[in-house]
């Protein structure tokens, strides 16, 4: 029943990118998120006699929520941190500014989302979880979770058409 180091690595590799693609969106800073990633599996690691492989994932993703959860709550407020260069310098300065609004639209639109709707999109826009795993990992049905992904999704587009309409 003792996890593997072979295991831990295959499942850090497997999903490393979606839980930096959730993470980013929360604290816009790869920073922060690697520090966040690296922390669920130091965790994962030290409790590994106690878990299984099969559940692995779904610890991950768990762990990875709540010290998101938690760090936020320490932070008490979305947007403390400057916005992180993403762009290459090889890259048309008009583009990249263009790029730049549209980060920072979304960025604004997020942060004025409850933490349940902006949870949803995080891990369903942008890290990809599947339907039934989310619906696991945030403890409600599924019916539940498509009518709050649907709500969510219909606030952030009329944020972000209201950014645009400015």
């Amino acid at each position: 029943m003792s996890l593997s180091e072979e295991a831990l690595e295959a499942a850090y590799r497997r999903l490393e990118k979606p839980l930096y693609n959730y993470l980013f969106r929360w604290f816009w800073n790869p920073v922060e998120c690697e520090d966040l990633i690296h922390d669920a599996f130091e965790r994962l690691w030290k409790r590994r006699r106690k878990v299984r492989e099969d559940g692995m994932d779904a610890l991950v993703w768990t762990t990875v929520i709540n010290l998101a959860r938690n760090r936020y709550r320490r932070a008490g407020r979305w947007s403390w941190l400057p916005l992180s260069p993403t762009l290459s310098s090889e890259q048309d300065p008009h583009q990249s500014a263009r790029l730049d609004e549209r980060e920072q639209q979304l960025k604004d639109a997020l942060a004025q989302l409850s933490m349940n709707d902006r949870e949803v999109i995080l891990l369903d826009v942008f890290a990809g979880v599947g339907r039934a795993e989310l619906a696991n990992m945030l403890n409600i049905p599924i019916g539940t979770l498509a009518s709050r992904k649907h709500a969510a999704i219909a606030r952030l587009r009329r944020l972000l058409e209201s950014a645009n309409e400015t």
